[in-house]
């Protein structure tokens, strides 16, 4: 497992720190585990460095650790994916042996998720974020279409919306996520609308997978970077707008929820400048009504994050009925709800 001796000595290897620099005392090091072990480096007059690395490199799920390395490598080397650099924090190396990434550590900024719990943000944030999906949705994908750097992405239905198929992926856990599971397949409305949602999913985009406030930071100077690309896949690009509007509904996910049409009227402005610097950017958004399959998508991450919340033996109970109420009602009746928003298109 990754110490934080470990990751001094491994930048010293590989020169983005110096011995001077360990003996002036600039530098500190701190170290966190959640899904990954994560190892933060800082200098005080200088570029920090994040390194990040599974807890377990030999588990099967430590290659979402190869993916992410996958899009930083291609952001740095690759001329399709380099658009997206500005975006994105500074790639720096990938050990694979020990499956071991190192990146810039964005100092001076807070993550969306913190900035809307905390109060309002500004909707010119939104509309920066969308037009980064756009990019990466629009020319990074097109462009990346026909060049060996698509091989390196899966393809791959997210989970959630397996629940009711043959093809269900989730496994309840506990007791909890066992009962929830049993709520949601007790819902037919519920079910054919995810029925629905498989139908439509198109595979024509490189998607971040996880797109959400947590994975979004704001600096200091008002510029955005978009972190936590383990998930990356080659999916639809709609999955992703619907994970920022989750967020802008949803800010703290973990606290009981008001009806549907109070979270929308609170959420407009930043919805609407999201999606307004998506379509604006020029991004072609596919034949249909797209507004209706962002928010029935929208409805389906919440359940989503309802499972994994349960799954994990996370928040809750308090919380659950108010989301699950939300995410039946964007679910089944996006059509009732599309028309609160302006989607610039």
């Amino acid at each position: 497992m990754l110490t934080r001796l470990d990751a001094i000595h491994h930048l010293l290897r590989i020169g983005l720190v110096t011995p001077a620099e360990l003996l002036d005392g600039t530098v500190t090091v701190h170290e966190s585990i959640g899904r990954n072990h994560m190892v933060r480096v800082e200098r005080s007059d200088a570029p920090s460095f994040t390194l990040k690395q599974p807890k377990d490199a030999d588990a099967p799920d430590a290659m979402t650790m190869w993916t992410e390395a996958a899009i930083f490598w291609l952001t740095a080397n690759d001329a399709e994916f380099g658009r997206l650099a500005h975006w994105l924090p500074r790639y720096h190396h990938y050990q694979e042996s020990n499956k071991l990434l190192t990146i810039e550590y964005v100092t001076s900024a807070d993550s969306l998720m913190s900035k809307l719990i905390a109060g309002p943000v500004a909707p010119a944030l939104l509309r920066e974020v969308g037009r980064a999906f756009a990019l990466l949705h629009g020319a990074v994908s097109r462009g990346s279409a026909a060049q060996p750097s698509r091989r390196l992405f899966r393809s791959d239905i997210p989970w959630v919306l397996t629940l009711g198929s043959a093809e269900a992926r989730f496994m309840p856990g506990n007791p909890t996520a066992s009962a929830v599971l049993g709520e949601i397949l007790r819902r037919p409305d519920v079910v054919a609308a995810l029925a629905r949602a498989r139908a439509e999913w198109r595979t024509d985009h490189v998607i971040h997978g996880d797109a959400k406030g947590a994975n979004v930071l704001i600096l200091d100077d008002g510029s955005i970077r978009i972190i936590d690309w383990e998930i990356a896949a080659l999916g639809d690009g709609l999955w992703d707008v619907a994970g920022m509007v989750h967020s802008l509904l949803l800010p703290n996910p973990l606290m009981p929820q008001e009806p549907v049409a109070v979270l929308q009227a609170r959420a407009t402005p930043w919805v609407e400048a999201l999606c307004g610097g998506y379509v604006e950017s020029g991004m072609a958004v596919r034949a249909g009504d797209w507004r209706e399959t962002v928010v029935r998508l929208a409805g389906a991450r919440i359940l989503q994050t309802c499972l994994e919340a349960v799954h994990y033996g996370g928040p809750m109970p308090q919380a659950l009925p108010s989301l699950l109420a939300v995410a039946f009602e964007l679910l089944v009746r996006p059509e009732a709800w599309k028309g609160g928003w302006r989607w610039a298109a």
